[in-house]
């Protein structure tokens, strides 16, 4: 016997050749899902980041902890900011909590960017809020 057929006989060979079936198995037949900006929802992010010229997402649990808020209000928060765009201009920054854009909240107003510019920018930056107005990249 050779040292190839030797390493599938041995119980650490069964082992790792269980491990790789399994894992075959697993990748083959778990379900595909996929996400990003195929989504409507990903979609109005994307449409919003481009208005905004800041790259927004759903508020996570440490930035609202941070902030005073409860994840899952529909806040969205600062990730980027494109320099030079509307958003640097008025004064957002990163870690920003954005709570509402003109008179909608955050999450709704990015299904339905603002038909209107300058709008202002209800945000929570670390517990503080404060009204930033911002003109779009179009406007």
């Amino acid at each position: 016997m050779g040292k190839v057929d030797r390493l599938w006989t041995s119980p650490w060979g069964l082992l790792l050749l269980s491990a790789l079936i399994a894992l075959g198995l697993f990748l083959a037949l778990r379900p595909l899902e996929l996400q990003g900006p195929a989504t409507g929802r990903g979609r109005a992010l994307l449409r919003l980041d481009h208005l905004l010229g800041a790259t927004v997402e759903p508020l996570d649990i440490a930035t609202a902890s941070q902030s005073g808020l409860s994840p899952g209000g529909g806040e969205l928060v600062v990730t980027s900011i494109a320099s030079n765009g509307p958003a640097a201009k008025a004064g957002l920054r990163v870690g920003d909590v954005v709570e509402r854009i003109g008179s909608q909240p955050a999450a709704q107003a990015s299904v339905a960017a603002p038909a209107q510019f300058p709008v202002p920018v209800l945000i929570n930056r670390r517990g503080g809020r404060a009204v930033l107005s911002i003109r779009s990249v179009r406007g």
